[in-house]
């Protein structure tokens, strides 16, 4: 349910063949949370992290999160079920310089894994 191969020509010659696996192969439902999120100042190789209650997210479930101030690939942003009802979102900064984002809105989805 919800996979497909596809064949690609590499530009650098050859082929590349990969299977895609949609969300709901593995994944049922889903809950959506969002918040407003104003991040400290996030030193070069440091994250921070906030904790959000999300009923019904249970661990083990997929997520899926954004902030909406991110908008570089300088971020990396993650999140994870961390307990019953609590989902854990993390703001990585990679780069060598600090970064300071704006206040923004954090979205959630978390999808209930299949049993």
């Amino acid at each position: 349910v919800g996979t497909s191969t596809a064949t690609v020509t590499n530009p650098s010659g050859g082929t590349l063949t990969g299977t895609q696996v949609g969300i709901h192969s593995v994944a049922v439902g889903q809950t959506a949370f969002s918040v407003l999120w104003n991040p400290s100042s996030i030193a070069t190789l440091s994250y921070e992290a906030n904790n959000l209650t999300v009923p019904g997210a249970a661990v083990g479930d997929f997520v899926l999160v954004k902030h909406s101030a991110i908008q570089t690939d300088n971020m990396i942003v993650s999140g994870h079920v961390s307990a019953a009802n609590n989902v854990r979102v993390i703001l990585f900064n990679p780069t060598a310089s600090p970064v300071n984002l704006v206040s923004g809105t954090v979205s959630v989805l978390v999808f209930k894994a299949r049993s």
